[in-house]
């Protein structure tokens, strides 16, 4: 597909307007005026690369922003969402002992443990038992283990169980959580900020690594936390020594995105009610989805999803099937990822609900 319009609810794609249920662009911040126009306004007054010795205020700027939105001391920001989890595991490299990873964690921090030279355990894909049971069998003696997982996960929407496994990691002193929350932050949790407020999980030994490139509108990794994890990252990391920070257009166009979310709450409460359309109309046609906040909606069923996504398409609207997949969270048969965007208008969900009503 030849997309010729920002990411949006309704866009142009192939010479044709359409409806939109693709991607992450959860607000649909990256089409903002105001965020295009922060970038070109960085870009133009800075440059495309980052500054050497001399620090550019448009940084700055973004620390303020990030900072106030999640209620942090310090948000270290990196070129990619891609290379977050990397800044968080190697910053805390000296913290644990031995790793356990949800089988279906994402590549992001899949690859970023590979550097950490740790001994590494997987247990089933959400699956706190799994997990309790790998925890007794390789927790040795004075051993502080890390388990490491999704918040969100990309394909199926799904919610890691965070409190199932803050509870099976309860007899080890010195426990900690780390999780990508790239699909989280912005989205879930009481003011936005990711899966760890929405479990009431924001404490000493849980971290999370996020990017700005999905709900935020813009592009770049970031981690929260406090100084001294700002610290540990700084001089553990070596992604922070070895890549460049964003551009100055990116961060720009993320402070801009951040204050447009703050200053419009709207924003967020029509994506959850958008959320609350798609889920309770999808129940309502048949198909088994669950009930939570994400904006990732899975579907799954006895259809043919690549017939109704061709036949979907006809009535131009634009929907994803997700295939079964070696890595991933995605479900072991064809299933249809739908995103929802808080600037989606209750018609066009209608129009998609009663298209699939008619078409599967």
């Amino acid at each position: 597909m030849s997309m010729e319009s920002p990411l949006g609810p309704r866009m142009r794609i192939n010479g044709r307007e359409v409806d939109y249920f693709c991607g992450t662009s959860y607000y649909c911040l990256h089409g903002h005026p105001e965020v295009i126009d922060a970038a070109c306004a960085a870009t133009r007054q800075l440059g495309m690369g980052p500054g050497t010795l001399a620090q550019m205020s448009v940084y700055l700027d973004l620390q303020e922003q990030l900072s106030a939105w999640f209620g942090v001391e310090h948000v270290v920001s990196v070129m990619s969402g891609y290379s977050s989890p990397m800044a968080l595991l190697q910053g805390l490299r000296d913290d644990f002992d031995v790793v356990f990873v949800d089988a279906a964690t994402h590549y992001s921090a899949r690859d970023a443990l590979g550097t950490l030279s740790k001994p590494i355990f997987s247990f089933r894909h959400l699956d706190s038992e799994s997990l309790a049971d790998a925890l007794a069998r390789h927790v040795g003696a004075r051993q502080r283990p890390l388990v490491v997982t999704d918040g969100v996960f990309p394909s199926s929407g799904a919610l890691a169980p965070l409190n199932d496994y803050r509870r099976a990691m309860a007899p080890y002193e010195g426990a900690s959580l780390a999780i990508d929350d790239s699909h989280g932050v912005g989205t879930l949790g009481s003011s936005g900020r990711g899966s760890l407020q929405h479990a009431g999980l924001e404490a000493d030994g849980n971290f999370l690594a996020g990017t700005l490139s999905k709900a935020f509108g813009a592009s770049g990794g970031i981690v929260p936390g406090t100084c001294a994890l700002a610290e540990k990252i700084s001089a553990n990391a070596m992604v922070m020594r070895g890549a460049s920070p964003m551009t100055p257009g990116a961060a720009g166009a993320a402070a801009a995105a951040l204050r447009i979310l703050r200053s419009n709450p709207e924003m967020r409460e029509n994506l959850a009610r958008n959320v609350r359309h798609m889920r309770g109309g999808l129940r309502s046609l048949g198909f088994d989805v669950a009930d939570t906040p994400v904006p990732i909606v899975s579907v799954r069923g006895e259809v043919d999803f690549d017939r109704l996504r061709e036949r979907l398409d006809a009535k131009d609207i634009v929907v994803k099937v997700v295939k079964p997949s070696g890595y991933s969270d995605a479900p072991d048969v064809p299933s249809m990822r739908l995103a929802v965007f808080s600037e989606h208008s209750p018609e066009q969900i209608d129009r998609l609900l009663s298209s699939i009503s008619e078409l599967a």
